[in-house]
């Protein structure tokens, strides 16, 4: 069998530069790139050192056949990267069921499902793990499912590292703050999914202020060489973070109550 990293989301910004930094590894035979589109099946064929497979992280069903499919082809997963993920905007408090599922399936049990898939091959390789979170877990606020989702990733990722440190594989946090991709510019472009919402015009606040407090970004290959030393590392650190956001810093150090007051000024005034 041959050894591998496993790379979801690898059509992304993020996820294609953490496919070509991958290539320096020099414990693994091959990197397995991930996808929910099928232009992943012929993205890199000219490449021999990198499989493309189709995986919908938000089926179970589709990661087992992807799990399938990489240990027909001989390969066992010795490292995987979580790194498929979707930014949403819209009201939380409004939210159904549908639009929950589009969002939590895929940022949040998306990783873990994947992780159990491919539990085995971890373990028996003393492998390591990766979950992309985002720095926007240190302040959640109003019309931002995405952070929620992160949150709840780490939560589980904690209960997991535990579990999986009985078996000496690592799991590794990294908390990007704002990264030059597609992803980042979701918010320009959001609207509200119910124009009968009683949140439309605050909603429309919401995203002006929201584009000019996201900060200075960071390249896509940038995260993906902290990536790649969290991989590399004999002892890595639970959580790396990159790019924080100032603004976040600072408000962090405010009492919650001080934040939804700061928060709701400036939707009432913005």
């Amino acid at each position: 069998m041959r050894t591998g990293i496993l790379i979801t989301g690898a059509l992304g910004g993020l996820g294609h530069a953490l496919v070509e930094a991958a290539a320096q590894l020099k414990d693994i035979d091959c990197i397995v790139a991930a996808d929910n589109k099928e232009e992943i099946l012929t993205k890199y064929i000219s490449d021999p050192g990198v499989v493309g497979i189709f995986m919908d992280v938000s089926s179970q069903k589709s990661i087992e056949e992807a799990r399938n499919t990489i240990h027909d082809r001989g390969i066992t997963v010795k490292y995987l990267i979580n790194s498929a993920g979707i930014a949403r905007f819209f009201p939380i408090s409004e939210a159904d069921e549908a639009r929950l599922d589009a969002i939590v399936k895929v940022n949040t049990y998306g990783p873990v499902l994947t992780v159990s898939a491919f539990l085995s091959d971890l373990v028996q390789n003393k492998g390591r793990v990766i979950q992309i979170s985002s720095d926007n877990v240190r302040l959640s606020g109003l019309f931002q499912p995405y952070a929620t989702t992160k949150i709840a990733l780490e939560s589980f990722s904690i209960a997991m590292r535990q579990e999986l440190g009985l078996f000496n594989v690592d799991l590794v946090l990294i908390r990007p703050g704002a990264i030059n991709t597609g992803l980042l510019h979701e918010v320009a472009s959001a609207e509200i999914p119910d124009t009968n919402s009683i949140y439309k015009d605050y909603f429309q606040k919401f995203t002006g202020i929201a584009q000019k407090e996201v900060g200075r970004t960071v390249e896509p290959s940038k995260v993906a060489r902290l990536v790649m030393k969290a991989l590399a590392a004999k002892k890595p650190k639970r959580i790396y973070s990159i790019n924080k956001n100032a603004k976040i810093s600072f408000l962090t150090k405010f009492p919650q109550r001080w934040i939804d007051y700061l928060v709701r000024k400036s939707i009432l005034s913005g």
